[in-house]
């Protein structure tokens, strides 16, 4: 009977914010979104070797406020997640302590910096903003969106970029913005296909551009292990076939979406090892999906 007993109370079922010793809540991001859909991968990947739960977030940023902030047995926090890196680049920056708690464990698909422009703008170049701020304005998305992220930290490269005025839209609407006109460029940070960069492309073509992201002082930027944050890479020819079929491809910045833990949340080692194996079998396959 007592072995009965301790038995049931190591693997205590999820139900509010109790959970079995053997289970890894994993933040993604939006369900329509590529994270939450790699996170689902993962899972299936895991089997019975570990209970994978994904969880629906905002995105990078909440998620390493859930995964940091939050103890393991409140409600919504997370043991791990899936990001763009910059994220705990950022973090370095307004709470370098909490970085030391972060481990990188894998890297997933390949991100694109797609930069969409109004075309009587005349800007070619992410670049070309900083030449003139007060003439531009620049939508970035929501604090703490993949966009915002982005642009914090190209801010921390070059402080030029800290001039330029900012709109808080994005997805369809900073889209038809830049389309009349009223917002010069709108970042759109993701991988290929994007369903904005899509309607962009199909129906935004006659007055909308996709443009690069070129300037020499992102090189700088190091991820949390003293690595380049960013590539320069050009995106596929073909990915976009409809107004962006250009002959000539649009380099931009890019970066491969990260796989992190909280180490402080993994006091069974044989959990963190069943779930870095389960992200590691399921990286090509993510790859193949999302881009390599």
């Amino acid at each position: 009977m007592n072995r009965i007993l301790l038995t049931v109370g190591a693997f205590v079922a999820v139900s509010g914010t109790a959970y079995a010793a053997d289970t890894v809540r994993l933040c993604t991001g939006s369900e329509s979104g590529n994270y939450y859909a790699a996170g689902d991968i993962i899972r299936n990947m895991a089997g019975s070797s570990v209970n994978v739960q994904v969880v629906e977030t905002e995105g990078t940023i909440d998620n390493l406020e859930r995964m940091l902030d939050r103890a393991s047995d409140e409600d919504g926090a997370c043991d791990a997640m899936i990001g763009q890196p910059d994220g705990p680049v950022y973090l370095s920056r307004t709470s370098p302590a909490k970085v030391k708690r972060i481990r990188q464990i894998a890297s997933l698909h390949r991100e694109y910096l797609h930069v969409l422009c109004n075309k009587e703008s005349g800007v070619s170049d992410l670049g070309d903003l900083e030449n003139d701020p007060a003439k531009y304005r620049i939508a970035i998305g929501d604090a703490g969106s993949g966009g915002w992220l982005v642009w914090q930290n190209l801010i921390a490269e070059d402080s030029d970029y800290g001039e330029i005025p900012v709109s808080n839209e994005g997805g369809i609407l900073a889209l038809s913005s830049v389309s009349a006109g009223e917002t010069t460029c709108m970042l759109v940070p993701a991988g290929l296909k994007n369903g904005t960069v899509n309607e962009a492309d199909a129906n935004f073509g006659d007055t909308v551009n996709l443009v690069g992201a070129n300037d020499v002082d992102f090189n700088d930027a190091l991820d949390i292990k003293g690595k380049p944050l960013y590539e320069y890479a050009k995106i596929p020819g073909g990915t976009y076939p409809n107004s962006f079929n250009y002959w000539t491809k649009v380099s931009t910045i890019t970066w491969n979406a990260g796989v992190y833990v909280n180490t402080d949340k993994f006091k069974n080692s044989k959990t963190l090892t069943a779930f870095v194996q389960a992200v590691a079998r399921s990286a090509n396959t993510i790859k193949a999906e999302f881009g390599k």
